[in-house]
């Protein structure tokens, strides 16, 4: 049965401090390198200088578009029964392939070691067993908090998310794990 009729959910938003810190960040560099550029003693040198403000600038822009077309949104699920991370312009221009997984039961997997902590960490792996959607910043919530409030906006549509601990791997496709003596 088609659940298209349900429209979109939103599964995972972006907080609004983590585009003012990306947004603070590029203007104050654009600055700095505007800054730069205007007291650098060769023309060459502030050339370059310029250039880098300027594609700062841009960035900063860029940001703020972005969150104009996405809404903050990380992780939707649409009325087609898939769950996508929407494109950002930047993805757009380079035709970066749309990432998305579709299947009843959707693994989420968290890598156990994180190389540098940050803002964004923890981040996830949405898994179907033939695509995947790597690397999404929950922002300080729990993989499990995260499954568990997914699983409830998904209610009656059809897909469930299920949390697979590191190490452990799917069963659901007839193969023993990686790490059993099968």
């Amino acid at each position: 049965m088609s659940t298209a009729w349900k429209g979109s959910v939103v599964l995972l938003q972006e907080p609004a401090s983590a585009l003012g810190s990306r947004l603070g960040y590029r203007l104050v560099t654009a600055t700095a390198f505007g800054v730069a550029a205007w007291f650098a003693p060769w023309v060459w040198l502030a050339t370059l200088a310029w250039v880098f403000a300027g594609i700062m600038a841009l960035l900063a822009l860029l940001a703020v578009a972005n969150v104009m077309l996405n809404r903050r949104v990380l992780l939707r699920y649409t009325g087609a029964g898939s769950i996508e991370w929407p494109q950002s312009i930047q993805e757009r221009v380079l035709r970066r392939p749309l990432e998305w997984v579709a299947s009843r039961t959707i693994d989420v997997t968290y890598p156990p070691i994180a190389a540098l902590p940050a803002a964004p960490d923890p981040r996830i792996t949405l898994s179907d067993g033939t695509r995947s959607i790597e690397r999404v910043p929950l922002y300080g919530r729990t993989p499990e908090a995260f499954v568990e409030a997914a699983n409830a906006a998904l209610i009656g549509r059809g897909v469930t998310l299920r949390f697979v601990e590191a190490g452990a791997g799917s069963s659901d496709n007839g193969l023993p794990d990686a790490g059993s003596a099968e």
